[in-house]
């Protein structure tokens, strides 16, 4: 049984597609008990919602309007909401959301499948994904976004749910690190869809939220944040006051509120008792709340077909470093996947991957002595069956959307080759097995739009960032075995002089690289000679370049 909590005001635009994507669900509506809270509508929005009710409303468990006299924000009016049901568990979804068929058999499993400390489950919203990071392994996250998100019951009351004293906008930041600072988690649930939306158009300025947004991040920096993170706050707000205004009369705005947030810093400062808990949850990087990917305004979609997909997987005796990268296949929201691993020597991995990836779908085979990784990699792309393949070499990542983001760009554009950003993080290892490390980053280094020219001085595409068809590698051929550096850039010049490739600004995967300097500068010995091997080797390729990408490609210089 669920309790589903919805806010509206003056939203009657919102009702009739949001309640009837219900009426598609893969799911029985009787365990399904809505609550509606509205803030004292003067449109339609009550009639609509009464309109659905009475036709449609003895599907759910329950399906309530509750009639505020006045317009409480976004905070009191769900908890609220919370107060009239009695479900362990409570959906909070925006008014501008639509459910997808199987989002709530998706949530059902999520729940099922964690423990008793996991106590948040935020929905990944469509078209526009919340592009803050969130952990690849263990999908925790560091707050959830309040417009679509599952939370525990007995959670919410023990901390009080949302703070009334924040009208709306940083209501879900606040509550998420509330809920950090008493020991519990919050897990993103990539397979639990929602339509939400959220923009018109990219980078759209909603006046609300513009003006929201800046002063509760100030209130917030006096719960979360020390004297430093406050005095940093108020400097952005007055640097954001001599910058051009974001509408007309958002100064003026900003000033009034301004002025009022001085009357509830009180507020806040009574409940500092969470920034005093030994885990650090108050994170400020700007106006923003953690590290963020690119793809903010990356409109998703899914792929019209599902055509399989084989992950190729190099390995060299180190099962514990290849477990993190078959635990990130598995959170993979494409469902048609082949994992082709090839060992390079011995077969130190396989027993791991029988006992702990049973339910993979692996091929697996170890070459016995050492044969290098171009040769392993290449008797990989042999081995698949896969229409598209796609490297992920064995201390490498992919985000849960990976495959689904690449796959639908291939269909959609009909090339045959797709690429995404990625982020680059320095590690240092401080134990082999077990394998334990420190991220010292994530850098957004490769942003490239395809440009032959480019590659062809340069390599820009990583190898775990892009997907093509096992086609080109049938008919160009594979890695290079005479070298062991710069082998997946040569091979992506090949395929450029047969395809263009699309690019996709949203961010993928991760690749690893040693923060050791001294690791670096031996690995840039290596890339330098292969660079120079590579240089010979493309005097041979024979690159069609027309007039016109010469052309662009001058006036970027």
């Amino acid at each position: 049984m669920f309790d589903i909590v919805y806010v509206t005001y003056n939203s009657e635009k919102w009702i009739e597609n949001c309640f009837n994507s219900w009426l598609q669900a893969d799911f029985d509506l009787k365990e399904i008990c809505i609550y509606v809270v509205d803030n004292a509508s003067i449109d339609k929005t009550i009639k609509r919602l009464e309109e659905f009710k009475e036709k449609e409303g003895d599907r759910f468990g329950n399906f309530s309007i509750i009639k505020e006299s006045r317009n409480w924000g976004f905070g009191k009016a769900n908890n609220i909401g919370f107060s009239k049901g009695n479900s362990d568990v409570v959906c909070f979804l925006n008014i501008d959301t639509e459910i997808f068929p199987d989002t709530f058999k998706e949530l059902t499993s999520e729940i099922s499948a964690s423990d008793a400390k996991t106590v948040v489950w935020e929905f990944r919203q469509f078209p526009f994904e919340h592009p803050k990071l969130y952990d690849i392994l263990t999908s925790e996250a560091a707050w959830c976004s309040g417009a679509a998100f599952a939370i525990r019951r007995q959670t919410y009351a023990e901390v009080d749910g949302f703070d009334e004293k924040i009208f709306m906008y940083a209501e879900d930041v606040d509550l998420s690190w509330r809920i950090r600072t008493v020991g519990y988690i919050i897990k993103y649930a990539p397979k639990v869809k929602i339509t939400h939306h959220s923009y018109a158009s990219e980078g759209e300025i909603k006046p609300n939220q513009h003006v929201y947004s800046v002063i509760n991040n100030l209130l917030l920096r006096y719960r979360f944040g020390g004297k430093k993170k406050i005095l940093a706050g108020h400097l952005l707000f007055w640097n954001l006051m001599h910058r051009p205004a974001a509408f007309p009369g958002s100064k003026k705005r900003l000033l009034k509120l301004y002025w009022h947030h001085f009357r509830l810093i009180p507020h806040f400062w009574a409940k500092g008792k969470y920034k005093k808990n030994k885990t650090s949850v108050g994170y400020f990087s700007g106006w923003d709340y953690w590290l963020i990917k690119d793809g903010g305004f990356y409109q998703n979609f899914l792929p019209i077909e599902k055509p399989l997909v084989s992950i190729i997987v190099r390995t060299c005796d180190r099962p514990d470093v290849l477990r993190e990268t078959l635990v990130s296949l598995r959170r993979q929201t494409y469902d048609n996947i082949e994992i082709v691993i090839v060992e390079d020597g011995e077969p130190a991995a396989e027993q791991m991957i029988r006992e702990e990836f049973s339910d993979l779908e692996v091929l697996y085979r170890a070459t016995g002595q050492k044969v290098g990784r171009c040769k392993a990699g290449n008797l990989a792309m042999s081995l698949a069956h896969g229409r598209y393949l796609n490297f992920l070499d064995d201390d490498d990542l992919f985000y849960a959307d990976h495959v689904e983001v690449l796959v639908a760009n291939l269909i959609r554009s009909q090339k045959q080759a797709a690429y995404a950003t990625s982020f680059e993080t320095p590690i240092v290892v401080t134990s082999k097995v077990p394998y334990i490390y420190e991220v010292r980053n994530y850098l957004g280094v490769h942003k490239q739009p395809f440009s032959r020219i480019v590659l062809c001085h340069h390599n820009y595409i990583p190898i775990q960032s892009i997907m093509f068809e096992k086609k080109l590698f049938e008919e160009y051929g594979g890695l290079d075995e005479s070298v062991d550096a710069l082998e997946d850039w040569d091979m992506w010049v090949r395929y450029s002089l047969h395809t263009d490739f699309e690019f996709v600004m949203k961010t993928t995967s991760i690749y690893r690289v040693p923060a050791v300097r001294e690791i670096n500068e031996k690995r840039q010995k290596e890339l330098d000679n292969a660079l120079l091997y590579m240089r010979e080797k493309h005097k041979g390729y024979m690159q069609q370049i027309s007039v016109y990408d010469v052309a662009r490609m001058y006036e970027s210089m």
